[in-house]
């Protein structure tokens, strides 16, 4: 449910975001400034965290060795 007062708000915020746009070129720097740039991803990054993740299930899934020398 939207009250009258929420509505016109709504309006006033936008219009004066849109009085105020900065430059795109502005909005990068700024950006730039405060986001840190992302590394790019190694060549084995997909070998690698498939690894460790084949590691992780293997150790979750497996029999502990009291349990296996009860069965045997």
């Amino acid at each position: 449910m939207t009250h009258p007062a929420r509505h016109d708000l709504d309006q006033l915020l936008a219009a004066w975001a849109q009085a105020r746009r900065l430059p795109d070129a502005d909005a990068e720097r700024i950006r730039q400034a405060i986001v840190p740039a992302v590394p790019p991803l190694s060549p084995t990054w997909w070998s690698e965290f498939n690894g460790k993740l084949s590691t992780a299930i293997t150790r979750a899934t497996a029999t502990p060795a009291p349990a296996l020398a009860a069965l045997s």
